[in-house]
């Protein structure tokens, strides 16, 4: 089973794009409810000077509505530093990261970011995090932290980095 289909996934739950898109009343025709999360494209293919200028740049056009942009929920709880996550962009994830979003934020099963970019197999996503200091004990639904995720999913870089993260993390919190 691929992470995607098992992180919170079953047939009836709407995908992160499908649901970034539904911004406006319900009572307004299906063509004007097709508004695209403007943060999505820069958030997948790494742009993020172009994030950066909506968040920054007051005359933009989402600025106002940036930090809104960011948190909006699919129906399991991630958002788009999840689609961040499953695509690898570490630097975007650090970047957005500045802004004062909750890097240990939990789904509604207790999937974190740490959970999806293990799962995914995304090390250098895994390495940004912990160097942004997120919880690597953190618990799933499951019971299980971002080092057993990486272990189903037989993520084996994944997991040695983890192994060696959760020494060197509990070190310095006990400092």
């Amino acid at each position: 089973m691929d992470p995607e289909e098992s992180l919170e996934s079953d047939s009836t739950e709407k995908s992160l794009s499908s649901s970034q898109q539904l911004y406006d009343d319900e009572s307004q025709e299906p063509e004007e409810l097709s508004m695209e999360n403007p943060l999505l494209q820069p958030a997948l293919t790494g742009d993020v000077e172009g994030l950066q200028k909506i968040f920054e740049d007051p005359e933009n056009p989402h600025h106002e509505n940036a930090m809104q942009f960011l948190l909006e929920e699919d129906i399991v709880g991630r958002n788009l530093l999840y689609a961040a996550c499953m695509a690898g962009q570490s630097d975007v994830i650090r970047a957005l990261a500045k802004y004062g979003v909750n890097l240990n934020e939990q789904t509604t099963r207790g999937y974190t970011l740490l959970h999806c970019a293990a799962a995914w197999g995304r090390l250098e996503t895994l390495k940004a995090l912990v160097d942004l200091d997120v919880d690597i004990e953190a618990l799933n639904f499951r019971e299980e932290k971002a080092r057993d995720v990486a272990a189903r999913y037989n993520q084996t870089e994944c997991v040695e980095f983890l192994d060696r993260a959760g020494p060197v993390k509990s070190a310095k919190s006990a400092t």
